[in-house]
């Protein structure tokens, strides 16, 4: 009796380059564009002290991060680390601290496209200065809501290229301004302003949000290859790349604001209404947040200066989009330890996502807009203007209500990650904080710094939100919440890991339906007696780009049984076979990542024989993929079709190849098993030459089937699918390999195989030998994308 285990596996599709490339996207958005110019026009040059600190600060806080997200990488972030140490009313703060910050750093990324839109677009396109320029911010949001309610998927490698773009804009933008670099103005500035030690504080509170772009990869930990080692690698790298990219940005505009012969004269000319040079440089104190584009258009041209301004449009939405997700799956994970209304936790039955938590998350996002920019705020361009109580905000003061309510909660990460390693120092974390307690300590005290910077408004507003929660936290949550609230999903640390090799060789079997276990496993230990191979059994939980891993476990169950269901049946024979749930957003990538990372020689899978319906790993779409993209031996077998207990008679028809040999091989190794006969065939036209090619194939097969009863059959027809189906209905297996010529972005196995396995009565199953080089290069790329 062979052994069984059965583990459960998040599918970690992300590696170190899409990662860093997480970090680097969500720090380059708003951030660059907005922040820089606010920045110089508030201390210069030393603009770029304050966010080389704003990175080291970070940096600290980094590390918790890091190290919490190896040991539990689940979704919500900082208050789950939290959560995971301490059992208490502190978690709930920490959560209600980040799901209000979260949703002000979206609006912040919100309104400032909607100030850039109206200052850059509205004039390119003619649009009426009637239309509310915020309509367009709140526009984008609805279309962003719909999104993450929808689930739409967004892959790693189309993060990195995003991110790539975004990169390559910025890279355009340094290009044509620092050929005008100057080091006395740059020096000038520095030394008019290195003493402003107040504004350089209150500056550094203001960027803080750009490199809060680590919480990005923390909260993905789930998805992410090795995260012991490629978070904190990810973590770092980003944060790095962003630090040397926004210090190269603010010597670019330093330069620009300060060139009274070039661009200051130039600013004169677009805005229209400035009356000379002096003007200029006030209009620049005063819109600091445009400053990069101005200086864009002045470096690049009109055209460099459009393709400037889309460019950061388009980051302001994506981080805008990324900033929605996580905070919805915050709010996710606080309903699940009952820290907010069960609602929120509540999965849509269409999409499967958490839909209350995305719709709160879009309406704190709208509430701050209408608040910041809208009612206490002034129109982009405007000279300030009267509002309610004369309380003026804007996007300073939205930046730095997001910078205190994020603080908060990173405040409490460090104290947490103390308390963890005084709770259990002897824990397996993959990534540890090095002189722990003294680095939490110096990141508490760093992250209170820039508390107290926080301008006075703000922290006001702060305030009274963490009062807010609170009250409603003691007088209705609490109250309501009971003892039998749904508890947090396991994490990966309290999983086990897929049993130890046993053989040299392994084939996967993915599985999705109840109905195709016997089917498939029938073949699959066949294949597996003969190679002397053992048997990894795996079926997959697909769940939305927007729902968490976590929530899939309610249907880990359901998959567990079919696992379970498949392995039992090698329980009578000498085949070692491990079972693996694996829980993913993709099932061909899902099934691709576990070939990979497992090690697996060959793949079974099945297929439904017509449609391409996406959703299960054994149809039409995913096996596509699977055959164009393994580098391992697949077969393919047709499911649905049966022949009783035995089989007596396997049909294998050969072209010759590589393919239609793999095919002799499995048809002996199921006729050795079941003490069938092997019937190889070949369809010849007229002619000497084809007739001894055909036999050469011939030849080849039977060499490849290997000990078993074999006859040999050269078949006349000029249509060689209908022959080779009228003596399928004589057998009661048809195996048949890939064509030579298939063309892989129709059919992956070829014309004639696919049609044989549509329309073939009997059970058909399909080869393909691994491709050599060029799969062997996909799949080194993979790897290499995924850290390993």
């Amino acid at each position: 009796m062979s052994e069984r285990s059965v583990s459960n596996e998040l599918d970690r599709d992300i590696g170190l380059i899409g990662a860093i490339s997480l970090g680097v996207g969500t720090m380059i958005a708003a951030g660059i564009f907005v922040l820089s110019g606010l920045a110089v026009s508030n201390v210069g040059a030393a603009a770029i002290i304050s966010f080389l600190l704003a990175g080291v600060v970070a940096g600290f806080t980094a590390l918790a991060y890091a190290e919490f997200s190896a040991l539990y990488p689940e979704s919500g972030g900082g208050y789950a680390y939290v959560a995971n140490v301490f059992d208490s009313d502190l978690t709930y703060i920490v959560g209600w601290s980040i799901i209000l910050g979260y949703p002000a750093s979206a609006a912040f990324y919100l309104a400032s496209f909607a100030s850039w839109f109206r200052r850059f677009i509205y004039p390119a396109l003619n649009i009426p200065a009637a239309i509310p320029y915020w309509s367009f911010g709140v526009f984008i949001l609805g279309l962003l809501v719909a999104v993450n309610l929808k689930g739409t998927e967004e892959t790693g490698m189309f993060q990195i290229v995003v991110t790539g773009l975004k990169v390559a804009l910025i890279a355009l933008f340094l290009f044509g301004g620092l050929q005008a670099f100057d080091p006395s103005v740059v020096q000038a500035s520095f030394a008019e302003n290195l003493s402003q030690f107040t504004e350089i504080g209150v500056t550094t509170t203001l960027v803080f949000i750009t490199f809060f772009g680590f919480e990005a990869i923390a909260t993905n930990a789930e998805e992410i290859e090795r995260p012991g080692r490629n978070i904190p690698r990810a973590i770092f790298i980003s944060m790095g790349v962003v630090s040397v990219v926004y210090a190269l940005v603010v010597l670019v505009i330093v330069i620009a604001i300060n060139d009274t012969n070039g661009f200051l004269p130039f600013l004169v000319q677009q805005v229209g209404e400035l009356s000379g040079v002096e003007a200029a440089t006030q209009y620049v104190a005063d819109n600091g947040e445009v400053s990069m584009a101005y200086a864009a258009q002045y470096y690049l041209g009109n055209i460099g200066f459009y393709v400037i301004i889309v460019g950061a449009l388009l980051s302001m939405i994506s981080a805008a989009n990324a900033t929605i997700l996580a905070g919805s799956r915050v709010k996710l994970a606080m309903s699940r330890r009952g820290h907010l209304p069960s609602v929120f936790g509540d999965l849509s039955d269409r999409f499967n996502t958490p839909y209350a938590s995305v719709l709160l998350t879009g309406g704190l996002i709208l509430f701050y807009i209408l608040v910041f920019s809208v009612l206490f705020g002034t129109p982009p361009g405007s000279e300030g203007g009267s509002t309610p109580l004369g309380i003026h905000l804007g996007l300073h003061s939205i930046a730095h209500f997001a910078d205190f309510m994020l603080l908060a909660g990173l405040i409490f990460v460090n104290i947490a990650l103390i308390q963890s390693r005084r709770k259990q120092p002897d824990l397996d974390r993959g990534f540890e904080v090095p002189l722990v307690p003294w680095i939490p300590i110096v990141a508490i005290v760093a992250n209170l710094i820039l508390v107290t910077q926080v301008e006075f408004k703000a922290l006001l507003i702060g305030l009274i939100a963490e009062a807010i929660g609170i009250v409603f936290w003691f007088g209705w949550m609490r109250r309501n919440r009971g003892d039998d609230y749904e508890q947090a999903a396991p994490t990966i640390a309290a999983r086990s890991q897929v049993a130890d090799r046993e053989r040299d060789e392994q084939l996967l079997v993915p599985i999705a339906r109840s109905e195709n276990v016997e089917q498939l496993m029938r073949t699959a230990l066949d294949i597996a007696r003969d190679r002397d191979a053992e048997l990894l059994v795996m079926s997959a939980v697909t769940v939305p780009e927007q729902t968490p891993f976590s929530r899939a476990d309610q249907f880990i169950d359901d998959e567990e049984e079919i696992v379970n269901e498949a392995m039992a049946l090698a329980d009578d024979t000498d085949v070692p076979v491990h079972g693996l749930v694996r829980v993913g957003h993709d099932p061909e990538e899902t099934i691709l990542h576990t070939i990979d990372q497992h090690d697996c020689d060959g793949v079974l899978m099945g297929w439904g024989g017509a449609g391409r319906r996406r959703g299960n790993v054994d149809i039409g779409s995913t096996v596509d993929e699977v055959v164009r993209n393994a580098n391992v031996d697949v077969f393919v077998e047709r499911v649905g079709p049966s022949t009783g207990d035995d089989v007596d008679s396997i049909l294998v028809p050969t072209a010759g190849g590589q393919h239609a040999e793999l095919a002799a091989e499995v048809a002996g190794a199921i006729a050795r098993t079941e003490d069938a006969t092997c019937t190889i065939v070949t369809v010849v036209g007229d002619g000497d030459k084809e007739r001894a090619s055909a036999q050469d194939a011939l030849d080849s097969a039977v060499v490849a089937a290997g000990e078993s009863n074999v006859e040999t059959k050269v078949l006349e027809s000029d249509d060689v699918v209908d022959r080779i189906l009228r003596e399928a209905e004589e057998h009661d297996i048809t195996i048949v390999g890939a064509t030579k010529d298939s063309r892989l972005r129709q059919i992956v196995f070829g014309t004639i195989p696919e049609e044989i396995g549509r329309r073939a009565g009997n059970i058909t199953i399909m080869t393909k030998r691994r491709t050599g080089r060029t799969a062997r290069l996909a799949g080194s790329v993979r790897q290499w994308v995924s850290g390993d």
